[in-house]
């Protein structure tokens, strides 16, 4: 099927009128936006806003080196360490989720609805706010200073996208065919063959898109922990518009246009990662090997 076939398979291709309209309507938008951003830029170029003196201090190359690239680092690692977390959470709570054992369903229930519903600033505030309280990281762990703030940071960037990841997975599960796991389970598979070899290489294919469109999300609300003073790009900015007064709005563009471009290097490797994925589970040789295997050795067994 060709992208020109794909691409009219749920409606009817447009006639000249329709093109005609579509077109106009474009022309339309494109000037309607373009007014609003050269009314933006005239009145932030009335306000200084583009004026040189304005962009030394944060683009100085101290500042970079002192302040920019560590919260960079900063940033990338919170994400790094929050995506591990919320990856091992989803998926284990996800097969929770569609257990056979009843407690283990409602205990990952009650986890995915409970901290799917709290705000994440509040989940990272809550928990810092208690362990401030009680010195847990401080006295038992030895965790301290920008160590202590990155630990909770993670820690609710994990447990809260976790539960959106469980969720996710859960509907992936769902929305299989059944008749799938049923022939599965006709040639003699256990539960966990049928999950394993059959219904996970297909979930993971499916729900890759909404996943790693997630972890996107996750690495912008690393700029949430600038409610516990953690060094990331939010907070880094906010530090630079603090000794250099003028520069402050200045400050908070680079920021924005750093986590722009550290979301669209994500979302790229997002289309890579799906392209690659797609290509190893279209050869349904090597999955039917697999499954002929595991039937071999439940006869055998």
């Amino acid at each position: 099927m060709t992208r020109q076939n794909e691409s009219t398979v749920l409606f009817d291709a447009l006639g000249p009128k329709g093109r005609r309209r579509s077109l106009i309507a474009s022309i339309i938008s494109g000037v309607v936006i373009l007014g609003l951003l050269a009314w933006a830029a005239f009145g932030l170029a009335g306000n200084g806003f583009f004026e040189a003196s304005r962009w030394v201090n944060p683009l100085d190359v101290l500042v970079i080196e002192t302040t920019w690239i560590p919260a960079i680092l900063a940033t990338l690692e919170a994400f790094a360490l929050g995506s591990l977390v919320a990856i091992v959470l989803g998926v284990v709570i996800g097969f929770g989720r569609i257990s056979r054992f009843m407690p283990t369903r409602a205990a990952s229930t009650v986890y995915v609805q409970f901290f799917r519903s709290l705000p994440l600033v509040l989940l990272i505030w809550i928990s810092f706010t208690i362990d401030g309280h009680f010195g847990f990281t401080s006295e038992v762990l030895g965790w301290d200073g920008d160590a202590r703030r990155l630990t909770f940071l993670v820690l609710g960037l994990g447990i809260y996208n976790g539960a959106i990841l469980a969720e996710i997975l859960r509907a992936g599960v769902a929305a299989l065919p059944p008749g799938q796991a049923m022939a599965g389970y006709a040639v003699g598979l256990s539960h966990g063959q049928v999950q394993r070899l059959i219904v996970l290489p297909q979930v993971l294919r499916n729900m890759l898109p909404a996943v790693l469109a997630q972890l996107v999300i996750l690495l912008k609300d690393t700029s949430l922990g600038y409610v516990i003073t953690y060094p990331e790009l939010l907070h880094s900015a906010n530090i630079i518009g603090r000794d250099y007064g003028n520069s402050f709005l200045q400050a908070l563009v680079i920021a924005a246009l750093i986590y722009f471009a550290l979301a669209y290097t994500l979302s790229k490797l997002v289309v890579y990662a799906e392209r690659r994925l797609r290509k190893k589970t279209a050869t349904p040789a090597k999955a039917v090997e697999r499954i002929e295997m595991a039937v071999s050795n439940q006869i055998a067994t």
